[in-house]
C-alpha cells in the first residue's frame, strides 16, 4: 500500500485516528509523570533482569521471586540493558508493545466488524481509553508484551478458518510461532489455545463439507500445535519435571506457598462461595479501591470490573509530581474519587453490554458456521474460567489475585463486543437511549483515564 492510499484510507477515518492518536498519548504519558518502580513487584521483576545479565543464562524458577514466570520478557529486557539501555528506559518496551496492541485491535475491527463504523469506532475508543490498559503499558514487566502477541494471535486466527486445505498452512504456522513465543512470555496463552481448539473441534464436527475435507482443514491445526510446542514445549517440560505441573506460580514456591497450605488441604470446589463467583458488592461504587468488594464477603466481578476501569489497588496510575516518593502512589485517592466512581458505573454498563452483545453473537456464529469468530467468542469465556480457576486455588484476595490487568489479554474481543452492542442500539431509533448509555458509560470510563494520565478534567466532578 503506498503512502497516497494509505493517506487516503486514514482521511476517511479521522475519528479513528484520533482515537489512536489519544490511546498513544495516554501511553506516552506514562514516561513523564509514572515512576517505573509503581508497577506490580517492580523490584522483583527487575531481579530477573539483572540475573540473566549477571549470569548469562536463565534462571531457575526459585532463583528469584519472579523467575516462575516464562523468560522471553526478560531476555529481551536484558539484551538491551546489556546494550545500554537503563531500567527505567525499558518503559519504553512496554509502551512500543501496547501501541502495536492498539494498532492490531483496530486493523481487527477493520477486518471484523465492517457492517458498522459506529460499532468499530466505540470499540477502539474502548481499546484506547481503559485504565487497566493503559497502566500496564508504562510497567516494566511482561504482561504487555504477552498481550500484544496474543492480539496478533486473534487477528490472524480467524483470517486463518476463511481458508481451507493447504492454504492454511502459512497462516496457522504463523499462529503457532506467535503464540509459542507468547506463551515463552506469560502462561496466558493457554487460554488462547483453548478457545482455538474449541472452534477447531467445532468446525470439524458441524462444517457441512466431507469428512475429507474437515480432516484436510485440520491438520495444518496440528501443524501450528506443533510449532508452538517446538518453541515452548522445553519450558513447559522443565517445569514439568521439576515441579509437577508446567504452570508454576509464585504460590508453588517456598516462599509463598505458606499462604495457600491451608486451603491447598480443602477440595477445590470448597475454597471459594458461590456468592463469590454470583453476587454483587455495592461498596465498589462508594469507594472503587481496595478492600471495596473484598473484605468480610469476597465477590469477584465487582472487583474484576473495578480493577479494570479504577486503579484499584493503588498503583499511581493518577501520575505524580516531584518530589513526591514513588511508594505514594500519585495524587491522594479523593483528588480522583468521584470520577472514579463514575468509572466503575460505567464499567458497569459496558460489562453489562459485551455479555449481552456475547450471547447474541454466539447464536450468530453458530448459526452461519463462522468458526473464526467463534474463536474470537472463545477467548472472553477462557480468560474468565483461567482466572476463576487462579483465584479459586489460591483465594489470598489481599495479595491481587483479582486484577483487571491480569484479563487484559483477552480483552479484545471484549472491546469488540461493546462495539457490537452500541452498532446494535445505533441502527434503529427507538434503541437510540441504549447508545447513548453506552456512550456515557464509555465516557465515564474516558474521563477517569484523561485525569489520571492528562490532568484534564472531561466531566464537571472534582
Amino acid at each position: 500500500m503506498t503512502v497516497k492510499r494509505v493517506w487516503s484510507w486514514l482521511s476517511r477515518r479521522k475519528i479513528e485516528s484520533a482515537i489512536f492518536l489519544l490511546g498513544i498519548l495516554l501511553r506516552l504519558s506514562m514516561v513523564w509523570n509514572y515512576h517505573f518502580a509503581w508497577n506490580y513487584d517492580s523490584d522483583a521483576h527487575w531481579e530477573v533482569v539483572r540475573w540473566i545479565v549477571d549470569h548469562g543464562m536463565l534462571p531457575n524458577v526459585e532463583s528469584t521471586f519472579e523467575s516462575f514466570h516464562p523468560p522471553l520478557y526478560y531476555a529481551i529486557a536484558a539484551w538491551l540493558v546489556q546494550h545500554g539501555a537503563s531500567r527505567p528506559s525499558l518503559v519504553g518496551l512496554s509502551i512500543a508493545c501496547g501501541v502495536v496492541r492498539l494498532a492490531t485491535i483496530w486493523a481487527g475491527l477493520e477486518l471484523y466488524l465492517v457492517r458498522s463504523r459506529c460499532a468499530r469506532i466505540m470499540a477502539l475508543a474502548l481499546a484506547a481509553v481503559v485504565s487497566a490498559s493503559v497502566h500496564l503499558d508504562g510497567m516494566i514487566y511482561t504482561e504487555a508484551m504477552s498481550c500484544m502477541l496474543l492480539a496478533l494471535v486473534m487477528l490472524l486466527v480467524p483470517l486463518a478458518f476463511r481458508r481451507g486445505g493447504r492454504f492454511r498452512w502459512p497462516l496457522t504456522l504463523g499462529i503457532g510461532l506467535i503464540l509459542g513465543l507468547a506463551m515463552l512470555t506469560k502462561v496466558s496463552g493457554v487460554a488462547i489455545v483453548g478457545a482455538v481448539g474449541v472452534a477447531i473441534a467445532a468446525e470439524l464436527v458441524f462444517n457441512r463439507r466431507s469428512l475429507r475435507a474437515r480432516v484436510g482443514d485440520l491438520v495444518p491445526w496440528l501443524g501450528m500445535m506443533a510449532v508452538l510446542l517446538g518453541i515452548c514445549g522445553w519450558y513447559y517440560g522443565r517445569n514439568l519435571r521439576q515441579y509437577g505441573t508446567p504452570f508454576v506460580t509464585s504460590f508453588s514456591l517456598p516462599s509463598q506457598h505458606w499462604l495457600v497450605a491451608d486451603t491447598d488441604r480443602n477440595l477445590f470446589s470448597d475454597r471459594r462461595t458461590l456468592g463469590f463467583l454470583f453476587s454483587w458488592s455495592d461498596t465498589i461504587y462508594k469507594s472503587p479501591y481496595r478492600p471495596a468488594g473484598l473484605s468480610g464477603r469476597p465477590r469477584f466481578f465487582p472487583v474484576a470490573i473495578a480493577s479494570s476501569v479504577v486503579d484499584y489497588w493503588r498503583f499511581g496510575f493518577s501520575g505524580y509530581e516531584h518530589p513526591t516518593r514513588p511508594q505514594d502512589g500519585g495524587k491522594p485517592i479523593a483528588e480522583v474519587r468521584n470520577v472514579s466512581r463514575l468509572a466503575v458505573i460505567g464499567g458497569t454498563g459496558i460489562f453489562l453490554a459485551a455479555v449481552a452483545a456475547w450471547f447474541a453473537c454466539l447464536v450468530w456464529v453458530l448459526r452461519y458456521r463462522d468458526f473464526g469468530r467463534l474463536a474470537l467468542l472463545m477467548v472472553p469465556l477462557f480468560m474468565l474460567l483461567a482466572t476463576l480457576h487462579f483465584v479459586i486455588a489460591c483465594p489470598v484476595d489481599d495479595y491481587g489475585v483479582i486484577k483487571g490487568v491480569y484479563m487484559t489479554f483477552g480483552a479484545p474481543p471484549i472491546y469488540a463486543l461493546f462495539g457490537v452492542a452500541a452498532g446494535w442500539a445505533q441502527r434503529k431509533p427507538i434503541r437510540w437511549p441504549l447508545l447513548g448509555a453506552c456512550g456515557i458509560a464509555l465516557w465515564f470510563v474516558a474521563a477517569y483515564t484523561v485525569e489520571c494520565r492528562l490532568g484534564i478534567k472531561i466531566w464537571p466532578v472534582s
